[in-house]
This record gives C-alpha cells, sequence and structure tokens, in this order.
C-alpha cells in the first residue's frame, strides 16, 4: 500500500502531524489533528486501502499514541510490558500493521509491541549510534536506516546484538539540527517508494534519496528538492508511509506566484465547470526573498483525482495524482530574476454545475524553479 504522501512527526512537544508531499515538497500541517503535549516519536503507518487516509500509531513514554488524521482524533493507552521514563527514537510497523518495533538508546533493549493487545515484548539491545529512523525495505523487508553523525546506510536486524550493520560508510551528508532548542542531528523519518527508492529527512527538514532498487548500493546519496521542507523551523522528530515513485525529479525550490481569477462557465462534456487563471510566476526565491533565473518550473495545487479532471495550459506536461496536479515546464523558457509572467490556465472540474464552487479554491498553490 502506498500514497504520494507521507506523514512527519514535528516537534519535541506539542508534536503535530504534518503532511509531506516528496514531489513538490509541499509540507502542511495537517488542521484537524491536535497537537500531542507530551510529544511523541516511533512512529508507523497502518494503511487501510487506497482511497483512506492511513492510521498512525507511535510511541510516547510508556503509551501507544493513536493517530486517526482522517477523523482528527489522537488518543493513547499503555502499553503492557513497555518501561516508562523512555524516549524511543526508531519506529516501524510490519507488512501487516500489527506490530511496531521501536528502539531506544544503546543499552536499552528495543520492543515488539502488539497494537491491538497494547502488550510489549522485550527483543536485542540496538547498539551504538544515533539512527533515530528505520523503515522496512518494500522487496526485501529488511530495516535500512543512516547514522546521523556520519551518514552510514546501515541494515538494522532484530535478530542480533548489536543489531546495526554498517552497509557502506558515509553515502549521506552528516544530519543537520534544526534551529529548535536541543535538536538532534539525526536522520529522523525515513520511507520508501515501492520500487525501492529510499528517502531520509534529517532534523533540519534535508530531504536525501538513495536509489536501492538493485542489489548494488550507490556511493552516495543525493540531495532532493533544492532547499529544506518548510516546518516553522521546528524539529522533524520521525516519519511514517510509503509513497507511489515519483513520475518526474523533486524540487522544493519554491518562487513567488499569485492568482487571478477570470471566469468560470458550466462544461456539459463532462459535467461540471470549467475555471479559468492567470497564474504569474515571479522569479524570486521564497526563501531567500532573491531574485533567481528561472528556465523551467513547476506549477502544484491541489486537484481531485477523478476522470474527466482537467488542466489545459500551453507549454506544459500535466501530472494528476493523489489529489493534487503538477504543471511542469516542457522546455527551458528564461524568466530572469526579478521579472514575472503570466500563464493562463483552464481547470475543468466534474460535478453538479450548481453546486461547484463559483471559484475554484486552488487549495496548496505552489510553484518550484526546476531549472
Amino acid at each position: 500500500m502506498a500514497h504520494r504522501k507521507v506523514y512527519l512527526a514535528v516537534g519535541r512537544k506539542n508534536t503535530r502531524i504534518y503532511r509531506f508531499d516528496p514531489l513538490d515538497g509541499d509540507t502542511r500541517v495537517v488542521d484537524n489533528v491536535p497537537a500531542y503535549a507530551a510529544g511523541y516519536t516511533a512512529m508507523g503507518a497502518q494503511y487501510r486501502g487506497d482511497d483512506k487516509e492511513p492510521l498512525l500509531l507511535a510511541i510516547s513514554d510508556n503509551k501507544l499514541v493513536t493517530i486517526d488524521v482522517a477523523d482528527g482524533t489522537v488518543g493513547d493507552e499503555v502499553v503492557d510490558g513497555l518501561p516508562s521514563g523512555m524516549t524511543w527514537y526508531d519506529g516501524d510497523l510490519d507488512a501487516d500493521g500489527k506490530i511496531l518495533f521501536v528502539v531506544s538508546d544503546p543499552n536499552v533493549p528495543s520492543y515488539s509491541i502488539d497494537v491491538t493487545a497494547k502488550t510489549a515484548a522485550v527483543g536485542k539491545l540496538p547498539g551504538s549510534g544515533r539512527w533515530d529512523d528505520f523503515a522496512h525495505h518494500p522487496k526485501n523487508g529488511r530495516l535500512i536506516s543512516v547514522e546521523g553523525d556520519n551518514g552510514d546506510l546501515l541494515h538494522i536486524d532484530p535478530q542480533k546484538e548489536p543489531m546495526k550493520t554498517v552497509l557502506k560508510g558515509q553515502v549521506f551528508e552528516p544530519a543537520e539540527a534544526s534551529s529548535s532548542a536541543g535538536s538532534r542531528t539525526s536522520y529522523s523519518a525515513t520511507f520508501f517508494d515501492d520500487d525501492g527508492n529510499f528517502y531520509a529527512v534529517d532534523s533540519a527538514g534535508n530531504v536525501n534519496h538513495l536509489d536501492l532498487t538493485g542489489q548494488a548500493v550507490p556511493d552516495r546519496a543525493e540531495r532532493v528538492g533544492g532547499g529544506k521542507i518548510p516546518v516553522d523551523d521546528l524539529e522533524v522528530m520521525n516519519g511514517a508511509g510509503r509513497i507511489t515513485p515519483l513520475p518526474v525529479p523533486p524540487s522544493y525550490d519554491d518562487i513567488l506566484v499569485s492568482k487571478k481569477f477570470n471566469s468560470s462557465w458550466d462544461s456539459y462534456d463532462p459535467r461540471g465547470k470549467v475555471y479559468s487563471f492567470e497564474l504569474t510566476l515571479t522569479a524570486v526565491s521564497v526563501r531567500s526573498g532573491k531574485g533567481e533565473d528561472v528556465r523551467r518550473f513547476r506549477i502544484s495545487f491541489d486537484l481531485p483525482t477523478v476522470a474527466g479532471t482537467k488542466v489545459v495550459a500551453s507549454g506544459v506536461d500535466v501530472i494528476y495524482q493523489d489529489g493534487k496536479a503538477y504543471i511542469d515546464a516542457q522546455a527551458d523558457q528564461l524568466l530572469p530574476a526579478g521579472k514575472s509572467r503570466p500563464i493562463t490556465v483552464q481547470i475543468t472540474a466534474p460535478g453538479d454545475p450548481g453546486k461547484l464552487p463559483h471559484e475554484y479554491p486552488l487549495d496548496g498553490l505552489k510553484a518550484t524553479r526546476l531549472a
């Protein structure tokens, strides 16, 4: 089971869930899920169907925290056999979504938690290192992690003591800490896509990719996106989920974009409405506020992936996936630093014209520089 987005636990205390899209770097707090004051880590995702949000399960002290992203509820229950007074770092659910395997400090035993019975079984000692999350490889099931201090790629074997085996040294850059007080320098959120591409996010929000689809381990991971993902300078604590393979290269190098609604009219094939917008790109970095040349761009926004949905604009390729539209420039189109250009976009939204809004909201509208 995989979706386009994964979930990040952000903030050491008053932890919030953020939904992260690895394609365009869209990172949003899930507003309907309340903060959890005590904080949690060691999180896994229990998928409930292709068209449903997963149930997130995490650990805080000796409690199992259940986060229902769809219903917006957060609850906790004490786990029988799980010691209190511990901070848990690594966590992932097994393929059946029944056992959450968690790891704390080097000399504290690991635990396998039956998430239905709320019971914990003691396991092996993890051993040394600062590895703060792991994820199951979709093909071979091995737990893969990254050492934060030196970027070593690790295989974690729950049956060995210590659990850690270095697959290859210094594959990743050393992790960065966030600017929040007490932040660890760790790779705190890891996940795979269905093909075996591995992603690791450090505490500061840097996203890294490593191709583990074959037998060989590459010498170096690539830092992707062109910038940190925006989490309000908080610490990324953990991550959960698996994604569908990315159809185009990712970019998180945000540039300015604004919209002007032109008009809307009813459509009959498909039945629904057509909305016309003028989207204006400005070659200025959102993060730095400085002008930068833009040769290729991506525009993205929320758009239900249903039959009949359509986006039309000149000189672009359009992809619809998991409730979003991605509009990529087909070729280099130089926009000099600080300059702006308008792009006319028409969106066809199927449905009852009487119930569709007069102006389509274009939630999540953003633009990124591809080159």
